[in-house]
């Protein structure tokens, strides 16, 4: 049995259940919640701008679909991307697999054109991409940043390394998108003549500079709210840290919460961030403050992933092709 099938077997779904389950109670465990009664640890005028940076990532996230929808000539109702965006982000959140908000996202479109699945596909897997490109990119420069100031042993070089590689792939994919007549017959081959024509011309539009640069500027820009509402964040527990070194560890955190070893990237994507703060020598000494800044973390991305449970709520009702 391949791994992957493993993962969605009711097995795997309990085994990747356990992990989540299992890295968050280790994590509530090295909290000092005597010493938290009442949140009064907390500095409330830092916990406020940083839940609303956190929340900006989100409309940047669905602002960058859109420019990749009237890219393919996708015309649709904003009401219905958002509602769509926010109900997949719920649902990325709270559901193994972590492509069931894509799949809500996928719906919409194959309503309103039945006939484009696979420019509807192909627009849904560049959103995906130009988010991490843009975090692989980020992760680089940070981690480049904090070696600068920071003594760091071996395997923060090594981090370096990854994310610099990651970042370069991704720059070579992108590079080589445009030049169509290098992978073509690659795709005539695997797909069909007809089938690798209609990749063709989905992919097309999307590789336009005009196209491109605004999907990595908003990804960048999703990726800089994030890290800066965490290192608000960070500030409001008492851990001393610098941006830089918070965001390269919050980014690797990313990464791997993006593997689908857990329910929705939660426990794996604290327990990565409080695994990289130790090897960026970021909290020695202040074990308590970086695991409530993981509990912190996990809130902001399940209070806003609630949001997008509600908008899901409000919008059940059955909807026209059209949108």
């Amino acid at each position: 049995m391949r791994w992957t099938s493993f993962l969605q077997s009711p097995a795997g779904l309990v085994l990747r259940a356990a992990l989540t389950l299992g890295l968050l109670g280790w994590l509530a465990t090295r909290v000092d919640w005597v010493a938290l009664g009442g949140l009064s640890v907390l500095d409330w005028r830092l916990v406020v701008p940083a839940v609303l940076l956190a929340g900006l990532a989100y409309p940047l996230q669905i602002l960058r679909w859109q420019v990749l929808l009237r890219a393919q000539d996708f015309t649709l109702p904003a009401g219905r991307v958002h509602a769509a965006s926010w109900s997949g982000f719920f649902y990325n959140s709270f559901l193994p697999g972590g492509i069931a908000g894509d799949a809500v996202r996928f719906n919409l479109l194959r309503q309103h054109a039945p006939d484009r699945k696979t420019a509807a596909a192909t627009g849904l897997l560049a959103d995906r991409l130009a988010g991490l490109a843009a975090l692989f990119g980020l992760a680089a420069l940070a981690l480049a940043r904090h070696l600068l100031s920071h003594e760091v042993g071996r395997d923060g070089r090594l981090l370096l390394a990854v994310s610099g590689g990651g970042f370069a792939l991704f720059v070579l994919g992108a590079g080589l998108l445009p030049l169509t007549k290098l992978w073509e017959p690659a795709a005539t081959r695997l797909l069909g003549g007809p089938r690798a024509q209609v990749l063709i011309a989905a992919v097309q539009p999307l590789t336009r500079p005009t196209v491109a640069l605004p999907c990595w500027l908003l990804s960048v820009a999703v990726w800089l709210a994030d890290f800066a509402a965490l290192w608000l964040l960070a500030r409001a527990v008492g851990l001393e840290t610098g941006f830089w070194g918070l965001s390269a560890a919050s980014a690797g955190a990313y990464v791997v919460a993006s593997l689908p070893i857990s329910i929705g990237g939660h426990g794996l994507r604290e327990g990565t961030l409080v695994a990289l703060l130790s090897v960026l020598g970021i909290g020695s000494g202040q074990a308590p403050a970086v695991a409530l800044l993981a509990v912190g973390f996990f809130a902001l991305s399940v209070g806003w992933s609630l949001v997008g449970g509600a908008v899901a709520l409000l919008d059940s009702k059955p909807k026209s092709a059209a949108g």
